[in-house]
């Protein structure tokens, strides 16, 4: 199966579940005050243009683009959108696969990604950040967040099977698309998965 294939099968996935997506993490406020600080703390380093790459609902390009900076979310999920559109007025929300984006090369500022690679098969991530790559300014600066593990291995997700990294192996693929890691870190939550997060810029 193609990469393209595999990434529409998971958001057909992710349009059956959407209302009940939405209602768990529609807004910033229902994620955890540590990722709000995170976020808010780099958006506050770009000055430009803003991609929130795998935008779900738009609720953190809304996040972003309150700070007076232009936003523009893509997605997959035509649901999402739909509520994005809505619910938001200042960002952009575009349906996009992140493998092939519709944007000029150097376009942003700044790229997020966060937790929208887990999907991505090992195979299909290099692509994907090459092209996160492409439409970064040299310096440009991305954040991504991801499920951290101690190896690379799959794991039963609610929606769609995804993928623990290992930080250390993710940055390795990041330095190959063009990064440089900045800093990283991982999170443990009682119940929950491990939280990680990368912070890089695009080589100059």
């Amino acid at each position: 199966m193609e990469a393209s294939q595999r990434s529409g099968q998971t958001a057909a996935r992710y349009s059956q579940v959407a209302e009940a997506y939405i209602d768990l993490f529609g807004s910033p406020e229902q994620a955890v005050a540590e990722d709000r600080e995170l976020i808010a703390a780099w958006a506050a380093q770009l000055h430009g243009a803003v991609l929130d790459a795998g935008c779900g609902p738009g609720h953190w390009t809304q996040f972003i683009a309150d700070g007076n900076r232009p936003a523009t979310g893509v997605d997959l999920v035509p649901e999402f959108l739909d509520f994005a559109r809505r619910t938001f007025q200042q960002p952009d929300f575009l349906r996009a696969d992140l493998a092939h984006l519709p944007f000029d090369d150097e376009q942003f500022s700044g790229v997020l990604a966060w937790y929208s690679v887990i999907h991505a098969a090992p195979p299909d991530l290099p692509p994907i950040l090459d092209e996160l790559a492409r439409v970064l300014q040299p310096g440009g600066k991305l954040l991504l967040g991801f499920f951290a593990g101690d190896q690379l291995e799959v794991f039963g997700h609610q929606v769609a099977p995804a993928w623990y990294w290992p930080p250390v192996e993710l940055g390795e693929i990041l330095e190959q698309s063009g990064f440089v890691v900045l800093e990283g870190a991982t999170r443990t939550r009682p119940a929950a998965r491990t939280h990680g997060h990368l912070s890089a810029h695009k080589r100059a």
